[in-house]
C-alpha cells in the first residue's frame, strides 16, 4: 500500500502589487512646499495658502481653527528659537481613501540655539541653551480643499516612541521635552494647565480654539482629552 505524504503543500494568494505615489503628484508637491517654507513651524507661515475652514490637530494640542494656529505658531517662533530645524521628511503618499489628503513622516532635528529664545507671549521666552532635538518618527497629514488650501492639518503622532530625545512624544511637545522645558503628561494637570492657559490667561498660543472652530469638525475632544 502507497504511502500519502503529510506534508500537504499550502496554497496562498499572491502578494498584491505595493501601490508607489508619484513624487510628481502635485498635491504631494504642495505639501512638500507647505511643510518647508509655509507652516510657521519649519519657517514663516504663508497665510494665503491656508483655507479659512483650517483646523489643526494633534495629540495634546487642537482643534485650532486659522486664527488660533497662526497666533499660536506667531508665539512660539520655533523656526527662530531652533534656526536649523528640518523636518527630514520622508514617504509622501495620497490616501487611497481620499484623495485631497497627503501623508508622510517627520524625523525632527535642530539645536535649539535662536535668541531670544522659545516664546510664550507678553515677552516671556525659554532662553537657549544649545540642546540637541532628535525627533522620533511622527505621522504628519495634510488635506487640501478644493482651491489646493490646506484645510487641516494633523502633527506628532508618534510612530516609534524609543527613537531620538523627546521622551516619546512629537510636534511642539516633543521639542519641550528635548529642550529641557517641562510639559505636564496627559491627565488631570495638563488638562487643567491647558484650561487656565487657554481660557483664562490668553498669551497667544493656545491649546485649542474656544470658538470659531469649522463646522466640518466635529469631534468634541479639546486638547489633551482623550489621551
Amino acid at each position: 500500500m502507497a504511502l500519502r505524504s503529510t506534508n500537504t503543500p499550502t496554497l496562498t494568494a499572491p502578494a498584491p502589487p505595493i501601490p508607489q505615489s508619484d513624487p510628481n503628484h502635485p498635491l504631494i508637491k504642495l505639501a512638500n512646499e507647505y511643510l518647508y517654507t509655509q507652516s510657521g513651524f519649519y519657517s514663516s507661515y504663508d497665510s494665503s495658502v491656508i483655507s479659512d475652514e483650517f483646523v489643526f490637530r494633534g495629540p495634546y494640542i487642537g482643534p485650532l481653527n486659522k486664527e488660533d494656529y497662526l497666533s499660536t505658531m506667531d508665539t512660539f517662533g520655533i523656526w527662530r528659537a531652533i534656526p536649523d530645524i528640518n523636518p527630514n521628511a520622508f514617504g509622501f503618499t495620497i490616501d487611497p481613501q481620499d484623495e485631497n489628503r497627503v501623508w508622510f513622516m517627520v524625523r525632527n532635528t535642530g539645536t535649539f540655539t535662536g535668541e531670544p529664545g522659545l516664546g510664550f507671549g507678553n515677552d516671556l521666552f525659554y532662553p537657549p541653551n544649545n540642546k540637541p532635538l532628535i525627533g522620533c518618527p511622527e505621522t504628519f497629514s495634510i488635506t487640501f480643499d478644493q482651491d489646493q488650501k490646506v484645510k487641516h492639518l494633523t502633527v506628532g503622532y508618534v510612530a516609534d516612541r524609543f527613537q531620538g530625545n523627546t521622551q516619546g512624544d512629537g510636534a511642539a511637545v516633543g521639542i519641550f521635552r528635548a529642550i529641557g522645558l517641562p510639559f505636564p503628561s496627559p491627565g488631570p494637570v495638563l488638562k487643567f494647565a491647558q484650561w487656565f492657559g487657554t481660557e483664562v490667561v490668553d498669551m497667544g498660543a493656545k491649546s485649542y480654539s474656544t470658538k470659531d472652530v469649522p463646522s466640518w469638525w466635529t469631534s468634541q475632544e479639546k486638547g489633551s482629552e482623550g489621551y
